[in-house]
């Protein structure tokens, strides 16, 4: 059975509107919001969010420079142990994110979610995000397949690791065998999504170019607050009806058995 590309878009983007959703999307803003003022200078704004990029991100940097911000103009010493600080509550935030949107829980944030395991999910997410990185990159340059396959491939490693607590190596080799026979749809809804979040982004962007620069930055880091959410979302929707459809196959192949 293929994937319905439609439906995991669909929930989650339910999800994403949810009450614990919201929430989510209000804490990476927020995160945003802080690591901006804690940038070393501000920068002439760009007009969109990132539309692919993970929450908090904020606008797609141009020619180089950061995002605008009106930074506190703090020493380069102290915005990088803050901002190591943010980025360290932003993979906390993003472990609590997946395992509560693969969950059946709509309201609130349980508090286990973030508590659970958490420095042995966070130095495996660090850890394998590198790895991860390299990975692609490396698939990339040889060409551009081979990068695209294995993206998807093992793009699942990471709820393996904050849901499943497992190592960045059994979330590499679960996701690899999660996604057999389903690499090519899962290719289409990755386009899907950036389709979607360049809709979106332009539609953040548009107000963007009309206003002061403060409300500029603020309009344009919610967009990428919400679009950074919304990707956790349906990549939790995703991966439960991967593995709703792994366990069915595997109750079939039980009873021909019997």
């Amino acid at each position: 059975m293929p994937i319905d590309i439609g439906g995991v878009v669909s929930d989650g983007y339910e999800r994403t509107v949810a009450r614990n959703g919201l929430l989510f999307i209000g804490i990476f803003y927020l995160i945003s919001l802080l690591d901006g003022l804690f940038s070393p200078a501000p920068a002439q704004p760009t007009t969109l969010p990132d539309p692919v990029g993970r929450p908090g991100m904020g606008p797609v940097p141009a020619d180089g420079m950061q995002p605008y911000a009106p930074s506190l103009g703090l020493s380069p010493v102290v915005t990088s142990l803050l901002s190591f600080l943010l980025g360290i509550i932003s993979i906390v935030v993003t472990i609590g994110a997946l395992r509560t949107f693969v969950s059946e829980e709509t309201e609130q944030l349980p508090e286990e979610h973030f508590r659970h395991n958490l420095l042995w999910a966070g130095l495996n997410l660090i850890i394998g995000g590198i790895i991860f990185g390299i990975t692609i990159t490396i698939g990339f340059i040889f060409l551009v397949v081979p990068g695209l396959f294995l993206l998807v491939s093992l793009f699942f490693w990471e709820i393996y690791v904050a849901v499943e607590d497992q190592n960045f190596i059994e979330g590499f080799q679960n996701s690899w065998r999660l996604t057999r026979g389903h690499r090519l749809r899962l290719f289409g809804l990755g386009i899907v999504i950036v389709i979607i979040a360049l809709l979106v982004s332009i539609g953040f962007g548009i107000p963007v170019v009309f206003l002061p620069d403060i409300l500029g930055f603020l309009i344009a880091q919610l967009g990428s607050a919400f679009l950074g959410v919304f990707f956790l979302a349906t990549v939790a929707q995703t991966y439960n009806q991967l593995i709703a459809m792994e366990n069915e196959s595997r109750v079939e192949r039980s009873e021909e058995r019997m």
